[in-house]
């Protein structure tokens, strides 16, 4: 984990990092994007990388939480990646711990973000809400957006940016019209030469 006290711009939740760090884009992200996260978010990392097992059968959900999860938890224990994490205060409780983690962190600490990553629509409402409340100019988007970030700063093509936005939907089974369309959202970049027409908005 990066310095004790950094914090990067990008805030992301605990699907949001299961989902990346089970990409081929993985290493990249922790190379070139600074991340942060919360302490309930880490606590949510472990929980699902203690709960499933390793020998979960390969593609589904057990076998993606628990490899996903460890792959972030090495991230954030490895001082030389730019993954970093705050504490929350007050600690929030429940199903939506993580996501209100991130709410909080917007409320308490505007000015040190940018984006806040996640995939949740009532989360994702709550926080714009809060960012609205605030008057500040930060970005509520979902996962895929990590992989426009790598593209727009020349480390992958367009193909390993649609290749890689359309594997994450199909693995995450974030493939209803709804789920599509927000993944898209913010990302000015045409795939339609690439993938399928139902992983496009």
């Amino acid at each position: 984990m990066a310095g004790g006290d950094t914090r990067y711009p990008i805030l992301v939740d605990t699907d949001t990092l299961i989902a990346v760090a089970n990409s081929s884009l993985w290493t990249q992200i922790t190379e070139h994007v600074g991340l942060t996260t919360t302490n309930v978010c880490k606590q949510e990392l472990e929980r699902h990388a203690e709960e499933t097992r390793e020998t979960a059968p390969e593609g589904s959900r057990p076998y993606r939480l628990h490899h996903g999860s460890r792959a972030a938890l090495a991230a954030l224990a490895d001082d030389d990646t730019p993954l970093t994490q705050v504490t929350s205060v007050p600690r929030p409780h429940g199903a939506d711990a993580g996501e209100e983690s991130l709410r909080q962190e917007v409320v308490q600490n505007p000015e040190a973000i940018d984006y806040v990553i996640l995939m949740d629509a009532a989360g994702r409402r709550s926080i714009r809400r809060a960012v609205d409340d605030q008057d500040e100019d930060i970005r509520v988007v979902t996962p895929p957006f990590l992989f426009y970030i790598l593209y727009d700063n020349d480390l992958i093509s367009r193909r390993e940016f649609c290749e890689a936005c359309g594997e994450l939907l199909e693995r995450e089974g974030w493939t209803g019209y709804k789920a599509v369309k927000a993944a898209w959202e913010g990302i000015p970049i045409d795939c339609s030469d690439i993938l399928d027409d139902n992983l496009l908005p």
